[in-house]
């Protein structure tokens, strides 16, 4: 733990912010803050993006004190207030992750560094020209952290209990919403099932009595079913009042399973049902 009270021993990743009336919102950006922190809460994972300066993917966190938060929640700094949606970090477990801060530098020396620097150490840097006359880049309150990866890999980084100390959110005691499971799902569901087919015969024929053999198996496919965000399951989570950040118990994604009804599925999923024939 950290000793000075500018370096917390959290950062935070929040999934909005204010941008500029002209500003083009890239496509891993569409839909609201609230709509993203979901989508990470189902997938289970952050995904890294491109982003200004860089030429391949990162993902960006701040570096900033309680009070800091409260203050860019409530008014923001030049563009406004942020959205109340995002994820607190644990900054040990980033660090083994090998986030680092971020490199605020001129323009004329990010000219020069692109030729110089390894790339993922290239695209930690973050132009800073203060001076409006120079074409104003100020981003210096972000005190902004990057994990870069190459572009061959996959920018993914998995949210767990160790990373993730907390949920910010919006609204006291709300919940990620289930989701109905879309065909990648049911897709993906039975090719997890179908690999682990073999392990599958190969216990039952360790099981069959002497003489037994197995003749034919069929699988099928077929029902419904809906997802939960289980990456959340016991997490903190803290709402935004309009003033301050307010501790609100844990995500229980257990609780949310067992009180909804069966009724509500609705769209594609996935059940697989095994059928044997056996021989003697």
């Amino acid at each position: 733990m950290s000793t000075h009270p500018d370096l917390p021993d959290h950062l935070v990743h929040f999934t909005g912010r204010p941008r500029g009336q002209d500003e083009e919102v890239p496509d891993f950006a569409q839909g609201s803050a609230e709509e993203r922190l979901v989508n990470i809460l189902h997938s289970g994972v952050l995904r890294g993006n491109t982003t200004f300066w860089t030429d391949a993917p990162v993902i960006c966190f701040s570096e900033i004190t309680e009070e800091a938060r409260r203050a860019m929640l409530r008014h923001g700094v030049r563009r406004g207030p942020y959205p109340p949606w995002g994820l607190v970090l644990d900054r040990q477990q980033l660090i083994a992750a090998g986030a680092r801060p971020a490199l605020y530098v001129s323009r004329t020396e990010q000219a020069h560094l692109k030729a110089e620097l390894p790339q993922r150490t290239y695209n930690r840097c973050v132009v800073y020209e203060p001076d409006a006359a120079r074409g104003r880049s100020d981003w210096l309150f972000e005190r902004e952290w990057r994990l870069c990866y190459g572009p061959a890999q996959t920018a993914e980084l998995a949210i767990t209990p160790e990373l993730v100390a907390g949920v910010i959110v919006g609204r006291r005691g709300w919940m990620p919403p289930p989701r109905q499971a879309v065909p990648a799902d049911v897709v993906a569901d039975l090719k997890t099932q179908l690999q682990a087919l073999p392990a599958l015969v190969k216990s039952w024929r360790e099981q069959l009595p002497d003489g037994a053999s197995i003749q034919s198996i069929s699988v099928s496919a077929g029902s419904t079913r809906t997802k939960f965000a289980g990456a959340a399951d016991h997490l903190a989570r803290w709402y935004w009042d309009g003033n301050d950040l307010i501790p609100d118990g844990h995500f229980d994604i257990h609780q949310q399973q067992m009180s909804h009804s069966p009724h509500d599925d609705q769209g594609p999923a996935i059940e697989v049902g095994y059928t044997l024939d056996l021989t003697e």
